[in-house]
Protein backbone atom coordinates (compact mmCIF):
# COMPACT_ATOMS: atom_id res chain seq x y z
CA UNK A 1 0.00 0.00 0.00
CA UNK A 2 2.50 2.40 1.13
CA UNK A 3 4.45 1.39 -2.03
CA UNK A 4 1.44 2.48 -4.46
CA UNK A 5 0.92 5.38 -2.38
CA UNK A 6 4.74 6.80 -3.35
CA UNK A 7 4.50 5.53 -6.79
CA UNK A 8 1.24 7.63 -7.20
CA UNK A 9 2.42 10.60 -5.75
CA UNK A 10 5.71 10.25 -7.99
CA UNK A 11 3.30 9.39 -11.13
CA UNK A 12 1.54 12.95 -10.06
CA UNK A 13 4.18 15.30 -9.61
CA UNK A 14 6.11 13.77 -12.42
CA UNK A 15 2.82 14.87 -14.54
CA UNK A 16 2.50 11.28 -15.65
CA UNK A 17 -1.08 10.81 -15.20
CA UNK A 18 -3.85 10.86 -17.89
CA UNK A 19 -6.64 12.80 -17.03
CA UNK A 20 -9.17 10.86 -15.28
CA UNK A 21 -6.29 9.68 -12.80
CA UNK A 22 -5.55 12.83 -12.21
CA UNK A 23 -9.01 14.06 -11.23
CA UNK A 24 -9.24 10.61 -8.90
CA UNK A 25 -5.78 11.75 -7.33
CA UNK A 26 -7.05 15.48 -6.35
CA UNK A 27 -10.12 14.17 -5.55
CA UNK A 28 -8.30 11.78 -2.82
CA UNK A 29 -6.46 14.69 -1.79
CA UNK A 30 -9.69 16.47 -0.44
CA UNK A 31 -11.69 12.87 0.94
CA UNK A 32 -8.58 11.58 3.09
CA UNK A 33 -6.83 14.09 5.52
CA UNK A 34 -3.65 10.75 6.06
CA UNK A 35 -3.37 11.13 2.20
CA UNK A 36 -3.04 15.33 2.13
CA UNK A 37 -0.27 15.12 4.77
CA UNK A 38 1.59 12.61 3.20
CA UNK A 39 2.04 14.02 0.11
CA UNK A 40 2.45 17.41 0.94
CA UNK A 41 5.53 15.88 2.90
CA UNK A 42 6.58 14.06 0.31
CA UNK A 43 6.09 17.26 -2.18
CA UNK A 44 8.08 19.30 0.12
CA UNK A 45 10.92 16.96 0.05
CA UNK A 46 10.89 16.57 -3.64
CA UNK A 47 11.15 20.15 -4.30
CA UNK A 48 13.95 20.53 -1.37
CA UNK A 49 15.65 17.62 -2.96
CA UNK A 50 15.33 18.99 -6.91
CA UNK A 51 16.18 22.23 -5.53
CA UNK A 52 19.80 20.82 -4.08
CA UNK A 53 20.43 17.83 -5.88
CA UNK A 54 18.55 18.62 -8.58
CA UNK A 55 21.20 16.76 -11.41
CA UNK A 56 21.80 13.41 -9.12
CA UNK A 57 17.88 13.24 -8.35
CA UNK A 58 17.39 13.62 -12.17
CA UNK A 59 20.06 10.68 -12.82
CA UNK A 60 18.51 8.71 -9.91
CA UNK A 61 15.53 8.68 -11.52
CA UNK A 62 16.57 8.21 -15.19
CA UNK A 63 18.49 5.43 -13.70
CA UNK A 64 15.84 3.45 -12.29
CA UNK A 65 13.69 3.70 -15.68
CA UNK A 66 16.53 2.39 -17.85
CA UNK A 67 16.87 -0.48 -15.12
CA UNK A 68 12.82 -0.95 -15.64
CA UNK A 69 12.93 -0.84 -19.71
CA UNK A 70 15.97 -2.99 -19.51
CA UNK A 71 14.37 -5.87 -17.45
CA UNK A 72 11.44 -5.35 -20.01
CA UNK A 73 13.55 -7.29 -22.90
CA UNK A 74 14.08 -9.87 -20.27
CA UNK A 75 10.26 -10.95 -18.70
CA UNK A 76 7.02 -11.01 -20.86
CA UNK A 77 4.84 -8.45 -20.72
CA UNK A 78 2.59 -9.23 -17.77
CA UNK A 79 5.91 -8.16 -15.52
CA UNK A 80 7.01 -5.08 -17.28
CA UNK A 81 4.28 -2.60 -14.79
CA UNK A 82 5.48 -4.49 -11.16
CA UNK A 83 9.02 -4.24 -12.14
CA UNK A 84 8.71 -0.36 -13.40
CA UNK A 85 6.41 -0.11 -9.81
CA UNK A 86 9.04 -1.84 -8.04
CA UNK A 87 12.21 0.34 -9.06
CA UNK A 88 9.84 3.48 -8.06
CA UNK A 89 8.99 2.00 -4.81
CA UNK A 90 12.60 2.01 -4.11
CA UNK A 91 13.22 5.98 -5.22
CA UNK A 92 10.13 6.68 -2.88
CA UNK A 93 11.38 4.48 -0.29
CA UNK A 94 14.81 6.50 -0.76
CA UNK A 95 13.02 9.93 -1.10
CA UNK A 96 11.40 9.10 2.32
CA UNK A 97 14.52 8.42 4.29
CA UNK A 98 15.74 11.54 2.86
CA UNK A 99 12.75 13.37 3.78
CA UNK A 100 12.82 12.18 7.36
CA UNK A 101 16.51 13.34 7.72
CA UNK A 102 15.50 16.94 6.41
CA UNK A 103 12.71 17.51 8.52
CA UNK A 104 14.63 15.92 11.48
CA UNK A 105 17.51 18.58 10.89
CA UNK A 106 14.46 21.60 10.74
CA UNK A 107 13.75 22.59 14.02
CA UNK A 108 10.76 24.75 12.77
CA UNK A 109 7.47 23.62 14.12
CA UNK A 110 4.75 22.43 11.61
CA UNK A 111 1.28 22.69 11.89
CA UNK A 112 0.22 18.87 11.39
CA UNK A 113 2.12 18.61 14.99
CA UNK A 114 -0.62 20.66 16.20
CA UNK A 115 -3.73 20.28 14.84
CA UNK A 116 -5.34 17.85 16.90
CA UNK A 117 -8.83 19.01 16.70
CA UNK A 118 -11.44 18.14 19.76
CA UNK A 119 -14.45 16.68 18.83
CA UNK A 120 -17.60 18.73 18.07
CA UNK A 121 -20.17 17.95 20.13
CA UNK A 122 -23.03 21.04 19.89
CA UNK A 123 -26.06 18.96 17.94
CA UNK A 124 -27.64 17.82 21.63
CA UNK A 125 -27.69 21.99 22.54
CA UNK A 126 -28.73 23.27 18.93
CA UNK A 127 -31.83 21.56 18.29
CA UNK A 128 -34.00 22.33 14.85
CA UNK A 129 -30.89 22.30 13.27
CA UNK A 130 -30.60 18.93 11.29
CA UNK A 131 -28.25 20.31 9.18
CA UNK A 132 -25.70 20.29 12.13
CA UNK A 133 -25.41 16.55 13.17
CA UNK A 134 -24.01 16.59 9.24
CA UNK A 135 -21.39 19.33 9.73
CA UNK A 136 -20.79 17.88 13.63
CA UNK A 137 -19.76 13.66 12.09
CA UNK A 138 -18.21 15.57 8.62
CA UNK A 139 -15.97 17.53 11.28
CA UNK A 140 -15.30 14.28 13.87
CA UNK A 141 -14.11 12.23 10.98
CA UNK A 142 -11.65 14.75 9.25
CA UNK A 143 -13.73 14.95 6.42
CA UNK A 144 -13.40 19.10 6.58
CA UNK A 145 -14.40 19.55 2.81
CA UNK A 146 -17.75 18.02 3.72
CA UNK A 147 -17.90 19.86 6.85
CA UNK A 148 -17.17 23.27 5.34
CA UNK A 149 -20.29 22.82 3.08
CA UNK A 150 -22.86 21.50 5.66
CA UNK A 151 -21.66 24.53 7.53
CA UNK A 152 -22.23 27.07 4.84
CA UNK A 153 -25.57 25.89 4.81
CA UNK A 154 -26.48 26.82 8.37
CA UNK A 155 -27.94 30.29 8.32
CA UNK A 156 -25.81 33.22 10.37
CA UNK A 157 -28.78 33.92 12.26
CA UNK A 158 -28.09 30.20 13.71
CA UNK A 159 -24.05 29.79 13.97
CA UNK A 160 -23.23 30.70 17.52
CA UNK A 161 -19.80 31.43 18.24
CA UNK A 162 -18.70 27.98 19.18
CA UNK A 163 -20.44 26.30 15.99
CA UNK A 164 -18.35 29.67 14.12
CA UNK A 165 -15.43 28.10 15.90
CA UNK A 166 -15.20 24.55 14.26
CA UNK A 167 -16.48 26.15 11.19
CA UNK A 168 -13.13 28.32 10.86
CA UNK A 169 -11.06 25.19 11.92
CA UNK A 170 -12.54 23.40 9.20
CA UNK A 171 -12.32 26.00 6.46
CA UNK A 172 -8.38 26.51 8.32
CA UNK A 173 -8.14 22.43 7.09
CA UNK A 174 -8.81 23.34 3.57
CA UNK A 175 -6.47 25.94 3.36
CA UNK A 176 -9.49 28.88 3.12
CA UNK A 177 -7.33 31.00 5.49
CA UNK A 178 -8.95 34.47 5.00
CA UNK A 179 -12.27 33.06 5.59
CA UNK A 180 -11.41 31.20 8.90
CA UNK A 181 -9.52 34.39 9.78
CA UNK A 182 -12.24 36.64 9.51
CA UNK A 183 -14.70 33.69 11.74
CA UNK A 184 -11.82 33.81 14.42
CA UNK A 185 -11.00 37.63 14.66
CA UNK A 186 -14.65 37.95 15.48
CA UNK A 187 -14.59 35.11 18.29
CA UNK A 188 -11.48 36.76 19.21
CA UNK A 189 -12.91 40.22 19.39
CA UNK A 190 -15.72 39.22 21.75
CA UNK A 191 -15.50 38.02 25.38
CA UNK A 192 -16.83 34.31 24.98
CA UNK A 193 -15.01 30.92 26.35
CA UNK A 194 -13.81 30.38 22.70
CA UNK A 195 -12.13 33.67 22.72
CA UNK A 196 -8.29 31.69 23.92
CA UNK A 197 -9.32 29.14 21.19
CA UNK A 198 -9.83 31.93 18.31
CA UNK A 199 -6.53 32.57 19.38
CA UNK A 200 -4.92 29.80 19.20
CA UNK A 201 -6.24 29.25 15.93
CA UNK A 202 -4.93 32.27 14.45
CA UNK A 203 -1.83 31.24 15.21
CA UNK A 204 -2.22 28.21 14.00
CA UNK A 205 -3.48 29.83 10.85
CA UNK A 206 -0.26 31.70 9.98
CA UNK A 207 1.80 28.92 11.34
CA UNK A 208 0.28 26.85 8.41
CA UNK A 209 0.82 29.42 5.86
CA UNK A 210 4.46 29.86 7.43
CA UNK A 211 3.99 33.63 8.31
CA UNK A 212 6.15 32.70 11.31
CA UNK A 213 6.16 36.49 12.92
CA UNK A 214 2.75 36.79 12.99
CA UNK A 215 1.97 33.57 14.56
CA UNK A 216 4.79 34.47 17.10
CA UNK A 217 2.88 37.97 17.73
CA UNK A 218 -0.27 35.78 18.13
CA UNK A 219 0.51 32.88 20.48
CA UNK A 220 2.40 35.92 22.82
CA UNK A 221 -0.67 36.97 24.15
CA UNK A 222 -1.93 33.89 25.04
CA UNK A 223 -2.68 33.77 28.36
CA UNK A 224 -1.19 31.12 30.90
CA UNK A 225 -5.08 30.06 31.64
CA UNK A 226 -5.76 29.00 28.15
CA UNK A 227 -5.49 25.29 27.19
CA UNK A 228 -3.30 25.63 24.71
CA UNK A 229 -0.64 27.55 26.26
CA UNK A 230 2.39 25.14 26.38
CA UNK A 231 1.95 24.09 23.37
CA UNK A 232 1.74 28.03 22.30
CA UNK A 233 5.04 28.36 24.24
CA UNK A 234 6.64 25.16 22.07
CA UNK A 235 5.62 26.67 18.78
CA UNK A 236 7.39 29.87 20.32
CA UNK A 237 10.80 28.10 21.67
CA UNK A 238 11.08 26.61 17.80
CA UNK A 239 10.56 29.92 16.50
Amino acid sequence: MQEEMYFAFEQYLGNEMNLEDRAAFEKKLLEDTYWKESFELYQQTHQFLKTKFSGETAAFKQNLKQIALENQSNKNSSKIVPMYSKWFAVAATVVLFCSIWFFMQSNEPKYVEYNQHEKAYFTARSEGVAILKEAQDAFNTKAYESAVGYFEQIPQANRNEEINLYYAIALLEVNKFEQAETLLQAIKSGNSVYKEKAIWYLGLSKLKQKDYSSCKQLLEVLPESADDYNKAQEILEKL
